[in-house]
């Protein structure tokens, strides 16, 4: 009776307060750090916008001409270009970034216009599509398919605890093709808020699935109902938290700026905004860092379950 009146409270509580505590943490006051841009002009119009911008909020480099600043932000790798060789500044951004990000851009050029005498034309070269204004799809999307995952790993759990990986691994599937295919069709067919072509979103938003719940049943085989606040918190909380979906890694605190580029969550944000605005930035490594989440957890999970077999038949 203690346990069924403690646990439920504590669990609730620690999920609770972690979410307020990570959320918090992350977008309290989303400043940049060291957001990379570029500048197109002489070295000494180079060298006046850099004692223009914030160094720890912006990294400033010199590109060679208007071209190459267009490529880079059309390969994601700079965030915004200021080109000012030329009678009219320009201004080169990518809407797809997120709103938030194109005013942190304009904001961060708005001295060096300044002293230009010159407001700079700007361009948008990765506009947001009509479907998603906002580009919060692919956040809100990758969310629901990882509390999905965590929900399944509640589930499997509670309804057979002691399944055999072969059934496991069935019902991994089922539920990676269901939700794939459903959230895929929504996004991409419903709403064309992500447009990246259907097999492509499917195969990326069931990989996730895959890889959310296999970690969630290794989570719940080793640790029992603790597995659930494991799972919350880092799958669902702190996955979720730095995922990028609402800004750039470079926006995170400097502790949480290396997770999006290891945590499912984060690979398939960016692989899905890659695939859709920025040349295919992100999708190969998401393929290979969501087959790790997922092919380790089962392979875990038969280890685990061999070692238990093991174990009876010597006992």
């Amino acid at each position: 009776m203690l346990r069924g009146i403690v646990v439920p409270a504590l669990a609730a509580t620690i999920n609770g307060v972690a979410f307020v505590a990570l959320y918090t943490a992350a977008f309290h006051d989303p400043v940049p750090h060291h957001l990379p841009l570029a500048v197109v002009g002489s070295a000494q119009q180079v060298e006046q916008a850099r004692a223009a911008v914030d160094p720890s909020q912006f990294a400033l480099r010199q590109l060679p001409d208007a071209a190459a600043a267009a490529e880079a932000v059309r390969r994601r790798e700079v965030f915004g270009a200021l080109v000012v060789d030329t009678p009219q500044p320009e201004l080169l951004i990518a809407g797809a970034n997120t709103q938030a990000v194109t005013m942190t851009v304009t904001q961060a050029f708005q001295p060096v216009e300044e002293q230009l005498g010159a407001p700079a034309q700007q361009h948008d070269l990765s506009p947001l599509v009509p479907g998603d204004t906002r580009g919060l799809t692919i956040f809100y999307g990758g969310f629901g398919v990882v509390l999905g995952g965590f929900l399944f790993g509640v589930a499997s759990f509670a309804a057979a605890p002691q399944m055999l990986l072969r059934y496991r691994i069935v019902s991994v599937v089922l539920f990676a093709v269901l939700a794939g295919a459903l959230t895929s069709w929504l996004i991409d067919g419903v709403y064309a808020a992500v447009p990246a072509g259907f097999f492509l979103v499917f195969g990326l938003v069931a990989l996730l699935a895959t890889a959310c719940a296999a970690t969630a049943a290794l989570l719940f085989r080793v640790f029992g109902s603790a597995g659930q606040i494991l799972t919350a918190i880092g799958l669902v909380i702190i996955g979720n938290a730095t995922s990028t979906g609402q800004l750039p890694a470079e926006f995170l605190p400097p502790w949480m700026q290396p997770l999006p580029a290891v945590l499912p969550n984060g690979v398939t944000v960016r692989a899905l905004r890659g695939a859709l605005y920025f040349q295919d930035d992100g999708v190969a490594r998401a393929w290979v860092v969501l087959g790790v989440w997922t092919v380790v957890p089962l392979l875990l999970i038969a280890l685990l379950d061999a070692l238990s077999r093991r174990r009876r038949t010597h006992a």
